[in-house]
């Protein structure tokens, strides 16, 4: 299966251009994205795009505070990479449940994105916060109400469900969501261009419940970014930093009265950054100072500073000879590096005991964090 690929904007620098959505006429959207151009007739999925849980994540940097001290990188939202998602889904043949899934699977996320997993002291490697309180959230804005009235049920486009193979695969296999950004984030960090974009995509099939590659280079090339991102973002020092300070802003607002935890749920990153900005609390001023004096550590390679978090390299398979093998058994230097960073995480989590209290320092005793957590908010 071959993609072709229209695109209605230049990017330069090969920086990611918005996600935009303009009406054609009263039943449908016209819809571009770094993946091409899209006209969606469908009532359910216009409600939804044009829905209250879809406008807050807009304001939702897919990268929480790191953004804020990455200051040449474009913003990158939780809005775009839901989209993504969907649009993806949507190319490989997905149904309408499955694309709906996609659509709102990080809709849920807190202000600061995956700073919530330190601030809750959410420690599983297998979920986020956000997963946890995905089906809640949805109830709050309504969605349940709004797919009703397209016969669908909630039930039905929960991405954590296990019944969305083509959205949802555990690690190191590919899936739509992990598709998307990775391929969002080597756009932003220069890694790819959009020309590798659709190689990647027209070398990329999904069959049998599983996503596959016909050309090895491609699937390399993709497998590649995912350690690149895994080894300079998402474990890296500065994404470790930035969520632990934020994390203590955000605690100390809540224990102030500064914040609730409808502001930590519901409001949007611009909203709370102001507020404990402009609070002239001292310990969140010291906290805030931290973030945005930040200085960033210069990775050398062959260096084994701690890599904190999930191990999210990807080890795709490959079509070949008429048998799907992993890209690290065909492919003797991608296994070398890909065991490399993944030793680099495990021996982190060795050195201690409790990763999480020890690398990411304890925001929340378990009974405050249970206190806070959306089941007890404190309204």
């Amino acid at each position: 299966m071959k993609h072709t690929f229209y695109y209605l904007f230049l990017i330069s620098s090969f920086s990611i251009t918005p996600t935009c959505f303009s009406s054609e006429q009263a039943q449908s959207l016209n819809i571009s994205t770094i993946y091409g151009n899209f006209t969606v007739t469908e009532p359910v999925l216009i409600e939804l795009l044009n829905s209250p849980v879809m406008e807050r994540i807009k304001t939702i940097r897919q990268h929480g505070t790191l953004d804020y001290i990455i200051k040449q990188r474009k913003e990158y939202t939780r809005y775009e990479h839901c989209v993504g998602v969907w649009i993806l889904l949507r190319m490989y043949g997905a149904t309408i449940e499955e694309q709906i899934a996609g659509m709102l699977n990080d809709a849920s996320h807190t202000v600061f994105s995956h700073v919530a997993d330190v601030l809750f002291n959410h420690t599983s490697l297998h979920s986020s916060y956000q997963d946890d309180i995905h089906e809640w959230f949805l109830k709050h804005y309504d969605v349940e109400e709004i797919l009703a009235r397209h016969n669908i049920s909630l039930d039905a486009i929960l991405h954590k469900s296990g019944d969305h193979t083509m959205l949802e695969q555990d690690l190191p296999n590919i899936c739509a969501d992990r598709l998307d950004y990775n391929l969002q984030e080597a756009l932003l960090s220069n890694l790819i261009t959009l020309d590798d974009v659709a190689a990647i995509l027209n070398d990329l099939h999904f069959a049998h419940d599983n996503w596959f590659f016909t050309n090895k280079e491609s699937a390399k090339k993709l497998a590649m970014v995912s350690l690149l991102n895994t080894e300079y973002v998402w474990s890296s020092h500065a994404n470790n930093f930035v969520y632990v300070w934020t994390a203590h802003a955000l605690r100390r607002a809540l224990d102030t009265g500064l914040l609730t935890t409808d502001d930590i749920h519901f409001s949007t990153d611009p909203v709370v950054w102001d507020k404990l900005w402009i609070s002239n609390d001292e310990i969140i001023a010291d906290c805030l100072k931290k973030i945005v004096d930040y200085e960033q550590v210069t990775e050398v390679p062959g260096t084994t500073t701690p890599l904190i978090g999930k191990f999210r390299g990807l080890n795709p398979w490959v079509l070949e000879n008429n048998q799907l093998q992993r890209l690290t058994d065909i492919d003797e230097n991608y296994c070398k590096e890909y065991n490399r960073v993944k030793t680099r995480i495990i021996q982190t989590a060795r050195k201690n005991k409790n990763h999480h209290e020890t690398s990411r320092d304890s925001v929340l005793s378990d009974n405050d964090s249970n206190k806070y957590r959306n089941g007890n908010r404190q309204d």
